[in-house]
């Protein structure tokens, strides 16, 4: 107990230390104040490791305040453990510190039991929460990110099931969003601490093979950085130069990455140099290049095309004495200190127009959106997750303006990165000038130009193009949308034709008779009854019958369709339907109506399946094209297929798919799907066919 006690008096002792450099002295007070209380509040309770409780609330201060952060946020982390485990209640909180602070512990005791290694959906549910809490107040995230650090570094008390839980957790969800919010120091310590937990063997050879290799390289380091001091101060540039060495998970990625040994990595040693403004950062980046040989294509200009955190500086590698591989790191005071402290950069500029915040807050509500366009929890936690772990390119619109993208990002992305509506009018682009397809993977540096029209849509494909969650969200929230209306005019269509078999114009029925159907068959209102009937949730013949209470139950079985296009119509890919065919349509709980072959061999089967089948009368529209697929077996010479495509061109025929299938003789199967309007068109094309030399039979499959 003596030796808890002691550390709590040091605790408190080096907190206000830190506290005094940048608060004032009645700030300082009333946080003494706040720890007397979590004392007093948590006395009798003991962490996992047998010490006193009041030592990790301690610990999280001490980590927030090396951040320099505010005094509202210090006094929550001392407090963040009472509402939740001690009989201390918000009013309490509220009545002492302010109804700021205890907003802030509030916040922060609803995550503390947050699990994210349960259940997916469970899972997916939690970071809900946890994005909502940061979307409230940043400084709930960042007690929470500090609070995971000091159980990272005391997690040795745990189990070693419950450490390796608790990391691969921490490595998924803490340690992305510190790198989001540009919390250099607490990501860097939650990924070793996770490196380590999950990989104990591998971060120890590791940290002995750098700690070796920095003894054997110690005299070049010192010249080297003694060389740039000399430097500097001689052409007038005033900086300040640290040297540091690469930590061992970083190294571990690096190798992992790019499939690479130990003794491959390049830049293992890093020295940061911190100038006075921007111009002082290249004219620093051109006397060290004229000192030492910089490594081709190992440049990187983050201050013209800052990080998505706001984080600035310029990245070179560099070849030393005894051509040892060092990156120089050269950044303004001001962007260190943003690239140190990140989003808590803030609270101490006490300025909202400070970087950080404004690119957390238009991360934090592109979240937000994605969240409401989100199918699920689990969707969104995926589609953010994308985001988390990206690499990042830097790409301009013709005005100059710079977008960042995840890596593999392609022009499609980059369109929903400009604007939503210019992501679903996409036509075509230009990159650099040149004509690009929207699935082109993007290059930093490349200006891309996005050609839009009114008439394009988004397609379910797209899906497959885009990697960004912004992107892909606002993809399915259009087919979502889209597909409703399709699926209600579809709805509209059965109820429509099947009043009209009983010679009754939908329009004739009467209002409260609608009105009383809608209760009947729990609908809020017209647009879900009719979404309801093309899902076949709800049959046509029971609308019918509630309109028309004199039906008694008759089934409609024939109805009319005169075009597909614009509803909920699919074609069944077993047998390929086209006008002209005797066609059946089947009802389903996805696709809306699919229609069949009458002939279908799988029809049969459906049918029993499913009692919302229907024949129809099809008379298509001339303009509508229809897949179709037909067989041609040939003899095995060179020139056959050329001589098919060519009389499929010559007829206005497009070629959708060709599939080979190896015959064991001379002969050669393919099967070609072709788009045509009705089956007058397919007739000829196959007359034409059977007209070609060496063509033994051509017939629809």
């Amino acid at each position: 107990m003596a030796s808890s006690f002691f550390n709590k008096k040091s605790q408190i002792t080096d907190l206000c230390v830190i506290l005094e450099t940048y608060l004032s002295n009645e700030e300082v007070s009333l946080i003494q104040k706040a720890y007397k209380l979590a004392e007093k509040a948590h006395s009798g309770q003991l962490r996992h490791s047998g010490e006193s409780y009041i030592y990790h609330p301690l610990a999280v201060a001490l980590i927030l305040a090396e951040l320099k952060l505010d005094y509202y946020c210090i006094v929550a982390a001392i407090l963040h453990d009472c509402i939740e485990d001690t009989s201390t209640t918000k009013d309490d909180v509220e009545k002492e510190f302010g109804s700021q602070v205890a907003h802030i512990v509030e916040g922060v005791s609803k995550l503390t039991h947050l699990e994210f290694n349960s259940s997916s959906q469970k899972q997916a549910k939690n970071f809900q929460k946890l994005v909502f809490a940061m979307s409230k107040d940043m400084r709930v995230m960042i007690i929470k990110l500090a609070d995971r650090l000091h159980n990272m570094r005391t997690i040795d008390s745990m189990s070693k099931e419950k450490q390796i839980q608790k990391a691969k957790e921490t490595s998924e969800i803490h340690a992305p969003i510190a790198r989001r919010l540009g919390l250099h120091s607490i990501r860097v310590e939650l990924d070793d601490l996770c490196f380590k937990t999950l990989h104990p063997r591998k971060h120890l050879i590791l940290k002995r093979k750098i700690r070796k290799q920095y003894g054997n390289q110690k005299k070049t380091i010192s010249r080297i950085q003694t060389e740039i001091e000399k430097r500097l101060k001689f052409e007038g540039i005033n900086a300040s130069i640290e040297g540091r060495q690469k930590q061992p998970s970083s190294v571990y990625n690096k190798m992992k990455l790019k499939s690479r040994k130990f003794t491959e990595i390049l830049d293992m040693h890093a020295f940061r140099i911190i100038v006075d403004n921007t111009n002082a950062c290249y004219q620093a980046m051109g006397h060290i290049h004229s000192l030492y040989k910089p490594l081709p294509l190992k440049f990187k200009d983050y201050i013209a095309a800052p990080k998505s955190n706001g984080y600035q500086s310029i990245h070179t590698v560099l070849i030393g004495p005894r051509k040892m591989f060092m990156e120089v790191q050269i950044r303004s005071q001001e962007m260190d200190f943003i690239s140190e402290y990140g989003i808590a950069a803030h609270w101490h500029y006490k300025n909202t127009d400070k970087p950080t915040e404004k690119l957390a807050r238009n991360w934090l509500g592109s979240l937000l959106d994605i969240q409401q366009s989100s199918d699920s929890s689990i969707d969104f936690l995926e589609s953010t997750k994308a985001d988390l772990f990206s690499d990042e390119v830097f790409v301009f619109t013709p005005e100059g303006k710079i977008i960042p993208l995840p890596l593999r990002a392609t022009v499609l992305d980059f369109s929903y990165a400009v604007h939503t509506s210019v992501g679903k009018r996409s036509q075509k682009a230009t990159i650099n000038g040149m004509e690009a397809e929207l699935s082109t993977q993007l290059k930093s540096g490349q200006t891309v130009e996005i050609i839009t029209s009114r008439l394009v849509k988004p397609k379910p494909s797209w899906l497959d193009i885009v990697v960004t969650s912004k992107a892909k969200s606002a993809i399915k929230a259009h087919l979502k949308e889209n597909s409703k209306t399709e699926l209600a005019r579809l709805g509209k269509h059965l109820i429509s034709d099947a009043l009209n078999y009983q010679k009754i114009k939908i329009n004739d029925v009467p209002k409260d008779k609608w009105e009383q159907c809608l209760i009947d068959l729990h609908c809020a209102n017209y647009q879900e009854l009719y979404i309801k009937v093309g899902l076949s949730e709800i049959f046509v013949a029971a609308v019918v019958n509630n309109l028309l209470k004199d039906i008694n139950n008759e089934t409609i079985n024939t109805i009319t369709i005169n075009k597909t296009k614009g509803m909920a119509i699919n074609f069944a890919h077993c047998c390929y339907p086209i006008p002209g065919d005797q066609v059946t349509g089947v009802l389903t709980t996805t696709k809306g109506l699919v229609m069949h072959r009458s002939n279908c061999l799988n029809l049969e089967h459906i049918k029993e399946k499913n009692a919302q089948w229907m024949e129809i009368d099809w008379k298509s529209d001339e303009k509508e094209l229809f897949e179709v697929g037909i067989s041609c077996l040939i003899e095995n010479r060179s020139g056959r297929l050329a001589a098919i495509a060519n009389t499929l061109a010559n007829l206005g025929v497009n070629i959708e798919n060709i599939e080979q299938q190896e015959k064991p003789d001379t002969t050669r199967l393919f099967h070609i799907t072709v788009v045509i309007n009705n089956i007058i068109q397919l007739n000829n094309i196959l007359d034409q066919l059977n007209k070609l030399p060496h063509l033994i039979s051509a017939e629809r499959i």
